[in-house]
């Protein structure tokens, strides 16, 4: 494991670490993301299928109901709602990893890490359960649409929409956590460990 670690860049070693120090931490994480995604998921799903209806009934002249666009405009409302909560979870989550760490990244940086090293750490910390809550929120909003009784092989979002919910997470994460990231790798070494 030595060996293998010691090939890592110094960011995803000491994020990866931090990971391992707070599993629980990483899971409640990944938890809270996951419900965002799946949310975000199932709304590009119902959008892709109120899209298909729409096309279908203009097409064989049926009269548009509103309620559809007022359906799309609370599963859009719902979905912001989640995601502006995950990501003031993800925030905080941050910042207490930020406090938690303080002691091993003081010493990391007293080793010679630098304060980029450090925060880019701290951010590569909140991106592994960003990484899984993306994997896991796709299928799992996909089976929400197919649970709340829509059809996928007619409403199935295409590939690409569904591929871009990966990066667009990771993005995301990695913004919402910069800062407390940022902040807390600029603290004095010296102060740190006078604390401690």
């Amino acid at each position: 494991m030595i060996a293998i670690s010691a090939a890592l860049p110094v960011p995803l070693l000491l994020g990866l670490r931090l990971v391992a120090r707070r599993t629980r931490r990483t899971v409640l994480t990944a938890a809270s993301l996951t419900i965002a995604v799946t949310m975000v998921v199932t709304a590009l799903t119902v959008q892709h299928d109120l899209a298909v209806t729409y096309q279908q009934q203009t097409q064989v002249g049926f009269f548009i109901s509103s309620s559809i666009g007022t359906a799309n405009h609370v599963l859009v409302m719902l979905s912001v709602i989640l995601v502006i909560l995950a990501a003031i979870s993800a925030t905080f989550t941050a910042w207490a990893t930020v406090i938690d760490a303080q002691r091993s990244t003081a010493l990391a940086r007293a080793l010679g890490a630098t304060p980029r090293q450090i925060s880019a750490g701290l951010t590569a910390a909140q991106l592994v359960p960003g990484l899984a809550a993306a994997c896991v929120g796709i299928p799992a909003g996909l089976l929400l649409f197919a649970l709340a009784g829509g059809n996928l092989s007619d409403a199935s979002p295409p590939l690409l929409w569904l591929l871009a919910v990966i990066p667009g997470t990771l993005i995301a994460v990695a913004a919402v956590t910069a800062i407390p990231a940022r902040i807390g790798a600029h603290r004095s070494v010296a102060e740190v460990l006078r604390a401690e």
